[in-house]
C-alpha cells in the first residue's frame, strides 16, 4: 500500500511530527480544536481508498456511529439536559470519529517508520519529566489540552504530570498502549526492555490508571525475558515507593506503598468509586435516560448524580440502549480482528486486540473513556498484513 508521495511527507521527521499532532489530540493553543485536523488534507484521499479494501467495516462503523450520535441528540431534546450536556455528547462522538480516521494515519506513519513511534515516546517522556519539575513549563503545556480540563489541572501541579496533549487517564493509556504497540512492530530487544522499565513510572505519574493497560498488555505478551522485564519494572516501582517522598511519582506509587504497608494493592481514588455507584430510581431513566451528563443545579460543572463511572454516566444520559451501543461501537474494530482469518503473526495481533477490549471494558468502570486509537491502528494493521499474505500465497501458487 503506497502511503507517501513526497520526500518530506515520507521522512522520519515528518512522521514524528504527525504522531505529535495526533496522539493525545493536542489542541491548537488555548482552543478546543485538535491540531490533527490540519492533517486531514494530506491523508483523506488515502483513507477513502483504503476503505475499498474493507467496505463492510467502514459501513458498519458509520452506521453505528450515526445511531449513537442521533440517538444522543434525540434524548437531549426530550430530556431535561442543558446545552453543556449535548456539547459533551458531541465531544465524545467526535473523538470516536477522529479515531477512525487518524488511526489510519498512525498506521501509515508507523508502518513506514516504526522508529518514529519510539522518538515520539522519547519526546513525551522528556516533556512529562520536565512538567514534574517546572511549574512554568507545566502551565505552558496546559494550553495544549482542552480549556475545560486545563481549568482543573492548573491546580494539580505537583500531583500529576502531563505531556504534550497527554493528561489524566486518556494520556496514561495512550503512553502505555503506544509502548506495547512499538514492542509489537519492533525487533530491538534492548530498546523494548528499556521502554518497559521506564514507561510504568512515567505513565503512572500522568495517571495511576496506567497500571491497568500495563498489567493486561504485559500479561498477554509472550516471552520469558519480557515477563522478567515486567517484574523488574514492578520491583522498581516498589523501590520508588519508599524512596520518593513527594511529587507525581510519589502519588503514582501509592498502590505499591499500600502493598508494602498493608499487604494489598489499592488506592484511595479507586476506593472512593464505591460511593459513585448510584442507579436510576425509575424505569424511564433505564429506557431513555435523563439527557444529562452534568448536574444543572450547581455552579460547578459536577457530573450528573455525582458519579464518574463511565457506564453510569452513559446510562443517566441516554439509557441502557446507549450503553450497549457505546460498547459495540468501540469494540467492533478489535472484535473484527479477533474473528478474522489467521495469517503469519496474527496470533500476536489478535492477543493485542483482545487486551484492548479488556482495557476498554475495565477503565469504563472508573471513568468515561472511548476505545484507544490503537484499536483502529490494529484493525488497519491486520487488514494490510492479511492482504500481503494473500498476495504472497497467490504469487507462490502461480509460480
Amino acid at each position: 500500500m503506497k502511503a507517501y508521495s513526497s520526500p518530506i511527507k515520507g521522512s522520519l521527521l515528518f512522521s514524528v511530527l504527525v504522531l505529535l499532532i495526533i496522539l493525545g489530540f493536542p489542541r491548537i493553543y488555548g482552543t478546543e480544536l485538535p491540531m490533527a485536523l490540519l492533517l486531514i488534507p494530506f491523508y483523506i484521499v488515502g483513507f477513502v481508498r483504503f476503505q475499498t479494501i474493507c467496505p463492510l467495516y467502514f459501513a458498519v462503523s458509520i452506521t453505528l456511529f450515526l445511531l449513537w450520535l442521533l440517538g444522543g441528540v434525540v434524548v437531549f431534546l426530550i430530556g431535561e439536559g442543558r446545552w453543556q450536556d449535548l456539547f459533551f455528547h458531541l465531544i465524545v462522538s467526535f473523538k470516536m470519529l477522529l479515531n477512525v480516521f487518524f488511526g489510519y494515519v498512525i498506521y501509515i506513519v508507523v508502518s513506514k517508520y516504526s522508529s518514529a513511534l519510539l522518538v515520539w515516546l522519547s519526546i513525551q517522556t522528556t516533556i512529562i519529566i520536565a512538567s514534574i519539575f517546572s511549574f512554568d513549563f507545566y502551565s505552558f503545556l496546559l494550553g495544549f489540552i482542552s480549556p475545560r480540563s486545563a481549568e482543573v489541572f492548573q491546580y494539580v501541579f505537583g500531583l500529576r504530570a502531563i505531556g504534550f496533549g497527554l493528561f489524566h487517564v486518556d494520556g496514561a493509556l495512550t503512553l502505555v498502549i503506544a509502548s506495547f504497540y512499538y514492542l509489537l512492530v519492533s525487533d530491538n530487544k534492548f530498546t523494548n526492555k528499556l521502554l518497559l522499565l521506564l514507561m510504568l513510572p512515567i505513565s503512572m505519574a500522568v495517571a495511576r490508571s496506567a497500571i491497568i493497560p500495563y498489567a493486561i498488555l504485559g500479561g498477554f505478551k509472550k516471552g520469558l525475558y519480557l515477563k522478567l522485564s515486567l517484574i523488574f519494572s514492578l520491583v522498581v516501582m516498589l523501590v520508588l515507593s519508599v524512596t520518593i517522598t513527594s511529587g507525581p511519582v510519589y502519588e503514582a506509587t501509592e498502590i505499591f506503598r499500600n502493598f508494602l504497608d498493608r499487604g494489598d494493592f489499592h488506592s484511595d481514588s479507586v476506593n472512593s468509586l464505591t460511593t459513585m455507584y448510584v442507579f436510576p430510581e425509575n424505569l424511564e431513566t433505564y429506557v431513555y435516560g435523563a439527557g444529562k451528563y452534568f448536574e444543572s443545579d450547581t455552579s460547578d460543572l459536577a457530573f450528573y448524580m455525582y458519579t464518574d463511572v463511565g457506564y453510569l454516566r452513559l446510562l443517566f444520559y441516554s439509557g441502557m440502549g446507549s450503553v450497549f451501543l457505546f460498547i459495540l461501537i468501540n469494540i467492533y474494530g478489535p472484535a473484527s480482528v479477533l474473528c478474522s482469518k489467521s495469517y503469519p503473526g496474527s496470533a500476536d495481533v489478535k492477543m493485542f486486540s483482545l487486551a484492548l477490549i479488556f482495557i476498554f471494558l475495565i477503565v469504563n468502570f472508573k471513568g468515561l473513556q472511548v476505545m484507544s486509537i490503537f484499536a483502529v491502528v490494529m484493525f488497519y494493521h491486520s487488514v494490510n498484513k492479511k492482504q500481503e499474505w494473500y498476495l504472497l500465497k497467490s504469487d507462490v501458487a502461480s509460480s
